[in-house]
């Protein structure tokens, strides 16, 4: 048996190396609802819940109650993005502005619709109260991708238009149980994130350096960080999870130095977790999550691209960002074994808005505006010690609405997204 848990370790070591990096959009702006196939039956709702080793993604301390397990996940992902733009008045109507541009009018959607985000997840019981664990999946990401045609030159004129950011972590964690049904957990986190930005040549004005403004490819940035997690029973039948990660310095996007501000700093925000799972009978749980991103701790997010009109420069210190706002998000699963073999799910996700509509504009980059998600899901035990876990999500049409304020207001500029993901699960209990 030691030699099987070697190589299940060693095999998810040689996956995480050799995983590509993902784009993806996700919900509650770029980050996932849930980290595995068996959270996301349940709209992520997990973090008072482990079972599979997937759980340290979302609670450290879980692990302490999975004991040896092995995971293996792929999701299938289709964002669907679009944008559209209107003549509100016209502009010789407007008092005289400097000479800033309009948007090219007409509705537009985002090519390359179809993404695949892995995960792996390892977790081992080193003694009655120790566990270890690793685990290897996109945090999150926003790509879009506007293709020139014989009509259209992209919603900057600048060609093919777009952002592709992706977030992958490699998370090694450690958890402790200190009664029947208690545990603490900490994971150090291994991030790396990749860019790439075309057609933003129309901002070149508007950049404190415009040589690393737009098409100037791939760039890379690092980071480490910490998240911390509790996991309690609080009566008989009722656990509550809670878990922190507070905000993680990365290097800069060195390429795109005048795109973000703080000359490239695109750090990843503080995010924390606090979630209760009652259990009414032995075969059903009950699962709500609450969980807190703060955008508005990262300038390159937060920071309004109104700022442009009034001198402050793409790139430069506490410079124009995207405009998002700090989100909460409400999560509600439920889960139902109806034999030792089938287990189902469901579960209901709402987020507040992370992109106010005088933000709309620079957002058609990243139009994460995504509020409500259903989800459905189901795990077969295909064998005593294996079981195969499927999950679909569905993020209903949002839209929003607003000013473009390069013109004055002029136009109106609408952002709007859905998206589908189908994902599948490998779990192995030594």
């Amino acid at each position: 048996m030691v030699s099987t848990k070697k190589w299940a370790l060693v095999s998810a070591i040689a996956a995480a190396m050799a995983m590509p990096v993902t784009a993806l959009a996700t919900t509650a702006g770029y980050f996932q609802l849930g980290y595995s196939s068996l959270s996301d039956g349940m709209a992520g709702a997990s973090a008072a819940l482990p079972q599979d080793s997937m759980i340290q993604a979302t609670n450290p301390a879980g692990i302490a109650f999975v004991g040896n397990h092995f995971d293996l996940g792929v999701a299938g992902f289709w964002p669907l993005r679009k944008y559209s733009v209107t003549d509100n008045v016209p502009a010789s109507s407007l008092p005289p502005m400097p000479p800033y541009f309009d948007a090219q009018t007409g509705t537009y959607s985002s090519n390359t619709n179809f993404f695949l985000i892995p995960h792996i997840g390892y977790s081992e019981r080193l003694s009655h109260d120790n566990y270890v664990g690793i685990a290897v999946y996109g945090n999150g990401g926003m790509s879009t991708n506007y293709k020139p045609t014989a009509t259209y030159s992209g919603p900057f004129y600048g060609g093919q238009t777009g952002v592709n950011l992706s977030q992958l972590f490699v998370q090694a964690t450690y958890a402790r149980k200190f009664l029947r049904h208690d545990s603490v957990g900490f994971s150090i986190i291994a991030a790396r994130q990749t860019f790439s930005a075309d057609g933003l040549g129309a901002f070149a004005t508007y950049s404190s350096n415009s040589a690393a403004l737009t098409n100037n490819g791939t760039s890379t940035s690092d980071g480490v960080g910490y998240k911390v997690g509790g996991q309690f029973r609080i009566v008989p039948g009722v656990d509550v999870g809670l878990a922190y990660s507070p905000r993680m310095t990365m290097s800069k996007f060195t390429k795109y130095a005048g795109l973000f501000a703080n000359q490239g700093q695109f750090d990843i925000p503080a995010n924390g977790v606090i979630g209760l799972a009652f259990k009414p009978t032995s075969t059903q749980v009950v699962a709500f999550d609450f969980q807190r991103i703060y955008y508005n701790d990262v300038p390159a997010i937060a920071d309004p691209i109104n700022s442009l009109l009034t001198g402050s420069k793409l790139g430069s210190t506490n410079g124009p960002g995207f405009g998002w706002q700090n989100v909460s998000v409400y999560k509600l699963g439920y889960q139902i074994a109806t034999s030792h073999t089938l287990t189902w799910r469901v579960g209901f996700a709402y987020n507040t808005q992370p992109i106010p509509s005088s933000q709309v504009l620079f957002n058609v980059l990243a139009p994460g505006v995504i509020q409500r998600h259903v989800t459905a899901g189901f795990t077969v035990h295909t064998a005593p010690d294996q079981d195969v876990t499927v999950a679909a999500m569905y993020g209903l049409n949002q839209s929003v609405t607003g000013p473009n304020p390069m013109d004055g207001g002029a136009q109106n500029v609408t952002i709007s997204m859905h998206e589908y993901q189908l994902e599948a699960n490998w779990g192995w209990k030594f």
